[in-house]
This record gives structure tokens, C-alpha cells and sequence, in this order.
């Protein structure tokens, strides 16, 4: 169905699996290593996608193989990051941190695609990193910076490019492709830290069986939707819609996990996520 209700529908449901999957990679962090749940995650990509191209009659390999593989590389390596801050600090947090993405779209796509912001986006990504600081600030109440904050910064940094990458890259090259090629980069990224590391390789109980399991699948029903989201609804649309992964994951986080809300992480977050929707709200270039 290609009507725009149809498309409601797809993105309607983006945001919940996108939920889904951050959910379920922090929880599980109590039975998997990073590399384990990354690993996991991309290998099942490369099973996946490959029937989904042949059974389309797409091509595979697509056109600009470097910058592919380049996109392929900063998304996997935002996710593992992301996983990894996950381990190290609240859920919550980590995910607001994690949408200042995009701030940082804004700020490098004059340099990646040619497209300078409007003028009025300085705006929103000055109050972007008033809201960052807010929230990172020392206080009496913080807690400890550590490399989970950064983890999840440098995160927000590779999906900017990620998604900068993907505009270029989405004239020439199929949606399949381009998540193919994440699959790649991501084990390759991610098998030989899991071979080296001290505990075992595979999973070793039913419980991170479940866990890697979780993570693949939602990965993949996420990247599908919103696919199906992008074809039929406008992709300013479709960013905004997928904010709503932010409120979604942060209610999970304190009303299930417990982590602390503060009013500086209350009004951090909402500079942050009123900045964002905002610049996906902002024409590319003011005239």
C-alpha cells in the first residue's frame, strides 16, 4: 500500500522498533559484550538483506563502493559506541545525548553534501548545546563523567555523517545496499575485538541467546520501516516522527530501570529535542 495512510502506519511504527532495538541492546548489556551484541546484530543484516535484493532483483553491490563502504563505517561504529555508552551511563541519557545528531548534520553538511543551513539554524544548535551542557554540567547531583558520555557524543557525531553520507549516497544505490554495507563494515568492525576478548565468544545462556536475538531482529524490522516510511512520506516528516524515540526510551528508563530524573536532564533534554525537530523543520538554505 503506497497511500499516505499506508505511510502513516510505517512511521508511526519506526520510532517504536527504533525503541525496541535501544531497549533491548541495553538490556542486553547484562549478558553480552559490545562486540557480541554488534557482531550479532550486522551478521544477521548479512543473512537477511541478500534474499531481500535477490528476491527484488536490486543490485547488490551498488555505485561508489568507497563511500559506502565510508557510510557503512561511521553507522556501525555509532552503534557500537552507543551500545557501549549504554554500559556506562543511564539509557535515558545516553539517548539524549545521542539526538544531538542533528545538530551536527546541520553543522557538517555544507562540507559533505554542499548544503549550507539557513541562517536561523544557528539558533537551534546553539540552544542544541546549551541543553547538552545543562545536562553535563558538574553539580552537586551529577554524576561522574565518564567515557559513556563521550561514547554517546562521538555517537551523534558518526550518525550525522552517516545520514549526510546516505544523501549522497541514496541517488545511486538502493536502500538494501546501503544497509548491506553496514552489515559489512559492522562485523568486520566488530569480529576481531570479539575474538580477542577473555570471555567466551558465543552466548552462553538461553537469556543472551534471547538478547542477541532481540536486538538482530528489531534492527532489521526498524531499518525496513523506515524505508517504507521514507518512500511514501517526506523525509522532514519522517525525521520528526522518529524524535519521538527519545521520550519513548527515556519513560522506559526511569519508570522501568529506575534511572534518576532531574530537572536539568528534564529541560537539557527539551532544548535538545525542541532543537532538533526544529532543524528538520528548517529549509536547507535561507534565501
Amino acid at each position: 500500500m503506497r497511500s499516505i495512510s499506508g505511510g502513516v502506519i510505517w512511521v508511526l511504527l519506526a520510532p517504536l522498533l527504533y525503541a525496541g532495538m535501544s531497549i533491548s541492546a541495553k538490556l542486553a548489556g547484562t549478558y553480552l559484550s559490545v562486540w557480541q551484541i554488534g557482531v550479532g546484530r550486522f551478521v544477521f543484516g548479512l543473512l537477511v538483506v541478500p534474499i531481500i535484493v535477490w528476491s527484488l532483483g536490486l543490485n547488490l553491490w551498488g555505485r561508489q563502493r568507497y563511500l559506502l563502504t565510508l557510510r557503512g563505517l561511521c553507522g556501525s561504529v555509532a552503534f557500537l559506541l552507543l551500545v557501549a555508552s549504554f554500559k556506562r551511563i543511564p539509557l535515558s541519557l545516553a539517548m539524549v545525548l545521542f539526538y544531538l545528531y542533528p545538530a551536527f548534520t546541520t553543522l557538517l553538511s555544507p562540507w559533505i553534501t554542499g548544503e549550507p543551513p539557513a541562517k536561523s539554524s544557528w539558533l537551534l544548535i546553539g540552544s542544541a548545546f546549551i541543553g547538552t551542557s545543562l545536562i553535563l554540567w558538574p553539580h552537586e547531583a551529577s554524576a561522574t563523567l565518564n567515557a559513556g558520555h563521550l561514547f554517546a557524543v562521538i555517537a551523534s557525531v558518526l550518525c550525522a555523517l552517516t545520514l549526510l553520507l546516505v544523501r549522497r549516497l541514496g541517488k545511486d544505490n538502493n536502500i538494501y545496499t546501503l544497509f548491506f554495507y553496514l552489515c559489512i563494515t559492522g562485523t568486520l568492525a566488530g569480529l576481531g575485538p570479539l575474538l580477542m576478548q577473555d570471555t567466551a565468544i558465543l552466548p552462553q545462556s538461553s537469556a543472551a541467546w534471547v538478547s542477541a536475538a532481540a536486538v538482530a531482529i528489531f534492527s532489521i524490522a526498524a531499518q525496513l520501516t523506515i524505508n517504507q516510511a521514507l518512500i511514501r512520506i517526506p523525509a522532514a516528516t519522517v525525521s520528526i516522527m522518529m524524535t519521538a524515540e527519545v521520550p519513548l526510551i527515556a519513560a522506559f528508563g526511569v519508570l522501568y530501570l529506575g534511572e534518576p530524573l532531574s530537572w536539568r536532564l528534564i529541560v537539557g533534554a527539551s532544548l535538545i529535542f525542541g532543537s532538533g525537530v526544529g532543524l528538520n523543520l528548517l529549509p536547507a538554505k535561507s534565501d
